[in-house]
C-alpha cells in the first residue's frame, strides 16, 4: 500500500512539474493572437493575386527596432507555406496601391481594420516604441482602403527582427491573417448583418 501510494505521489508530481514546463515554455515563447477577422473580400486567390509579382508591398508603421529598420524586420518573416514564396517590399501610406499589408506596433485601442486600412499612422498610440516589455502588432491585409483580413498579435518583446520569437509569432500571425481556406465566420459581431 506504501508503495502504490508513494508511485502515485511520485507519478502526479512527475505530471505535474511536466505541465509546468511545457505550459511555462508555451507562454514565454509564443505570440497570443488576441483577434484575427477576414471580411467577405477575402479569398485565398485575392492573395495570390497581390504576390503575383513576386512581392508583397508592406506599410510598417512605429516599427519598434528602429526607423531605418523597416527592410531588416520585412527579410525576417515570409508567408505560410501554403502560399508561394513571396519578399515583402516596404511601401508609404502614400505610395500604396491595389494590396498590400499594413503593419503597426502599438497600436490604439480602438484601432480597427478599417482605420488601419484607411489612415495607418494615425492607429500608432505613441512615438516611444522601445517602452515595455509587451511587443503589440495589428496587422490588416487592405485592397486599396478597404479591409480585407486582420489580427491583433501580443507576444514578449524580441531582442530584435532576428530573434528566432519574433519569426515564429509572425508566422503565427500571418497564418491568422491569411487563411488557405475560408474559416466559418470569424470574429465578427455583424456578419450577418452583412456589416463586416
Amino acid at each position: 500500500m506504501t508503495n502504490s501510494f508513494t508511485i502515485r505521489a511520485l507519478m502526479g508530481g512527475l505530471a505535474a512539474a511536466v505541465l509546468l514546463v511545457a505550459g511555462g515554455a508555451g507562454t514565454a515563447n509564443s505570440a497570443t493572437i488576441t483577434r484575427d477577422d477576414y471580411y467577405p473580400f477575402y479569398n485565398p486567390g485575392l492573395v495570390q493575386y497581390v504576390t503575383a509579382k513576386g512581392t508583397f508591398p508592406t506599410v510598417v508603421v512605429a516599427n519598434p527596432f528602429g526607423a531605418g529598420a523597416d527592410d531588416a524586420l520585412l527579410a525576417k518573416i515570409s508567408l505560410p507555406g501554403y502560399f508561394p514564396p513571396t519578399t515583402f517590399s516596404a511601401t508609404t501610406p502614400q505610395a500604396r496601391d491595389d494590396g498590400h499589408l499594413v503593419m503597426i506596433f502599438n497600436p490604439v485601442a480602438d484601432s480597427s481594420g478599417y482605420a488601419a486600412c484607411a489612415a495607418p499612422a494615425r492607429q500608432t498610440a505613441n512615438t516611444n516604441r522601445a517602452a515595455g516589455t509587451t511587443l503589440r502588432l495589428q496587422i490588416a491585409f487592405c485592397y486599396d482602403r478597404e479591409v480585407v483580413s486582420e489580427a491583433f498579435m501580443e507576444m514578449p518583446r524580441p531582442s530584435g527582427p532576428a530573434d528566432q520569437r519574433f519569426g515564429q509569432a509572425m508566422a503565427q500571425v500571418l497564418d491568422a491573417l491569411l487563411p488557405s481556406q475560408i474559416r466559418d465566420g470569424g470574429d465578427c459581431p455583424n456578419r450577418a448583418a452583412g456589416a463586416c
